[in-house]
């Protein structure tokens, strides 16, 4: 929903805007100098590890019923973990892994079907890569799918930060890669003859020097990353945006202080929302407007309550999406790098605690991440492959109904395998997809991905 502005203090000022028509927008500069304070609803238990541990968190919204969605989090000496939306731990799998970041593409058609997915660029001992887990909502576990070794990035060297982006100009899934040289590594992802995820290069690009944190704009098709000692790019987000970004917003001004660290994305609808960034040096979080010019809006400085400040943050994680009971209007997850004897922890915080009567609460908009595809694919070298031969429900039509399809090879709608393979996928099966409608977290019509 949206709620109205009332009253701001905007740079020592009170502005009353109770008369104002609250179906229409407020600048982004009428919010300069918003501060939200909001304190936590409640945090997860500690990673029960001394020392800096706990790094990045992800927020996985359950397909029908949101209630029972999951915060992923990152630990940096042990594996990914999970926690429900009472903090309380519900998994942890490859305890080996030591990722870094993580985030989630929902619905990639894993082996024909569509499957949430989490990735990590991960640092563990003698073999730096990335790993990815399929989630499943049923028992609310995650598997791993990639290969034993891994995937491979930068040579072999260990990365840093990482983030996912699902284009709605081609339709591809893609994981962004970074470097602490400042590089950066685009793949294109797909999928094995058995079932396994895989990745291909399709671009390459750096900053200045170490970045961490970034998130991917799926409907503007940007890239907002960190430089920690500079500031926040935007980016082109598809494989052919070239490697030049702009910096919006500077170490320095507003109240940006080095590190800086997380990076996400409120989503609201019609373009509207904010990127949202960690400011380690003073722990804060800034808020930038997610259309035109990027505009600054505020700073969230988080009160203490009943569980205590944050400090130190690394990586922060939002959703507009409504999550039962506990966080009906939205969910803001902070790491809190508070060092404690049993570890550190991720803090909660409501949204509309955030929000107050200065900032955005809309429910009804997608979140990010959310839009999904079957029937368009790439061959191995990342090229689009036809995709006349599936009708707009998913289905796979007989060979006479096949149009420009040229060979079975067309066909192939992710990375796969042998031709033998390709045969037993294609021949007379019918993908596993959902209704033509609106997908339960995306609002994306089925219809619009399939070409019709």
């Amino acid at each position: 929903m949206y709620r109205p502005l009332s009253l701001l203090a905007v740079a020592g000022m009170a502005w009353n805007l109770s008369a104002a028509d609250p179906a229409k927008p407020v600048a982004a500069t009428a919010l300069a100098g918003f501060v939200s304070r909001p304190a936590p609803r409640l945090e997860t238990v500690a990673s029960g590890i001394e020392g800096d541990s706990f790094d990045d968190p992800a927020i996985w919204i359950h397909p029908t019923d949101p209630a029972r969605s999951l915060v992923l989090g990152t630990n940096k000496k042990n594996g990914l973990f999970a926690f429900d939306l009472d903090g309380r731990k519900v998994g942890v799998v490859s305890p080996a892994s030591c990722p870094n970041n993580v985030d989630l593409l929902y619905g990639f058609p894993l082996n024909f079907v569509r499957t949430d997915i989490a990735l990590a660029v991960c640092r563990e001992k003698d073999n730096p890569c990335v790993r990815a887990w399929k989630i499943d909502p049923k028992t609310r576990t995650l598997s791993e799918v990639t290969p034993p070794e891994g995937i491979k990035i930068f040579g072999g060297e260990p990365g840093y930060g990482s983030c996912t982006y699902h284009s709605r100009t081609t339709g591809k899934y893609y994981l962004f890669v970074n470097h602490k040289s400042g590089k950066f590594e685009q793949y294109v992802l797909g999928f094995t003859a058995d079932g396994r995820l895989s990745a291909h290069l399709v671009r390459t690009f750096a900053v200045g020097s170490q970045p961490e944190g970034c998130v991917a704009d799926e409907e503007a098709g940007a890239l907002y990353l960190g430089e920690e000692d500079v500031g926040v790019w935007k980016f082109s987000a598809e494989e052919n945006g070239g490697t030049k970004g702009k910096l919006i917003a500077k170490v320095g001004e507003n109240g940006l202080k080095d590190d800086v660290e997380g990076v996400t994305l409120y989503t609201g609808r019609d373009g509207k929302g904010y990127v949202i960034v960690s400011s380690q040096g003073n722990n804060t979080f800034k808020i930038y407007d997610r259309a035109g010019n990027n505009e600054y809006i505020g700073t969230i400085d988080p009160a203490a309550g009943r569980l205590g400040k944050v400090s130190e943050t690394d990586g922060i994680a939002v959703t507009n999406r409504p999550l039962g009971d506990k966080f009906p209007h939205g969910l803001f997850v902070v790491q809190d790098g508070t060092r404690k004897a049993d570890g550190q922890r991720f803090k909660y915080y409501a949204w509309e605690d955030v929000a107050g009567d200065g900032l955005l609460i809309d429910t009804g908009s997608p979140a990010s991440g959310k839009p999904s595809l079957l029937g368009v694919g790439f061959d191995s070298a990342g090229k689009r492959l036809a995709h006349d031969a599936f009708h707009s429900t998913g289905q796979l039509l007989p060979e006479p109904a096949r149009g420009a399809a040229e060979s079975l090879r067309d066909l192939v709608p992710v990375v796969a395998g042998d031709a033998a393979f390709q045969q037993r996928a294609f021949i007379g099966r019918e993908l596993p997809v959902e209704p033509v409608g609106e997908f339960p977290r995306s609002r994306v019509a089925t219809r619009r991905w399939f070409g019709r």
